[in-house]
């Protein structure tokens, strides 16, 4: 069966958050030490569960605990019939964690080699190679790893357009909780984990207009008896 082309609006759309995020981008570059200082300079406590305290020490557990989910369901659909119509789904949430948070992440990050904030070896620019055996900053991983439960909010019919807007909007706000969470505590710049949170952000959709929206919405509907 041939595949319908993507409409002019979502062509639209998609050039739009490319020209934003480039922009974004390059202007956070130009003052990545500089917003990096500020953040870190910020009054914050550092005593246990205040807020930010929190986030860092526990911000990825409730993605792991949505994979763990998913990868448990997954296999237990292959004795439970009933699961296998979920299948997509359960593989679009783990196959966003293997490629986003995974696969690129870390080859970006044992590529470029960029020391992080504090490093003695100092203040690398965007993508510029660092010395072997650094701490690897670029891109957060942790960020990476946050923006993967906005995969979930894929998985809500469209014919729920308020709930999935409003999931949408959790997701990225807890995302953008974790990446500054790390700016805060001084262990990346505002550059690692733009790029950390765009990574996975942009797998999410190469991954379910590509390939997985199709399959999920099939199963929404209830099979056939």
């Amino acid at each position: 069966m041939d595949k319908k082309p993507l409409r002019p609006s979502a062509v639209a759309g998609v050039l739009f958050f490319a020209a934003a995020a480039a922009a974004a981008a390059i202007i956070l570059a130009r003052h990545d030490q500089s917003l990096a200082r500020w953040a870190q300079g910020l009054p914050r406590a550092h005593d246990n569960w205040t807020i930010w305290w929190i986030v860092e020490n526990y911000g990825e557990v409730p993605t792991w605990a949505v994979i763990s989910l998913a990868a448990a369901a997954y296999a237990l659909s292959v004795r439970i019939r009933r699961w296998r119509r979920f299948r997509p789904a359960l593989l679009f949430l783990l196959l966003t964690e293997l490629i986003g948070p995974g696969l690129i992440n870390l080859a970006l990050k044992y590529t470029i080699n960029r020391p992080r904030p504090g490093n003695p070896l100092g203040f690398f620019p965007l993508f510029s190679i660092g010395p072997d055996r650094t701490d690897n900053g670029f891109p957060s991983g942790h960020t990476a790893s946050a923006f993967v439960l906005l995969a979930l909010a894929y998985l809500i019919p469209r014919t729920k357009p308020a709930l999935r807007l409003a999931a949408s909007a959790c997701f990225i706000s807890w995302g953008l909780v974790v990446a500054v969470s790390r700016v805060i505590w001084g262990v990346h710049y505002p550059t690692d984990v733009f790029f950390g949170g765009l990574i996975t952000i942009a797998v999410e959709w190469l991954l379910w207009a590509g390939w997985f929206r199709k399959k999920v919405e099939a199963g929404h509907s209830p099979p056939s008896i």
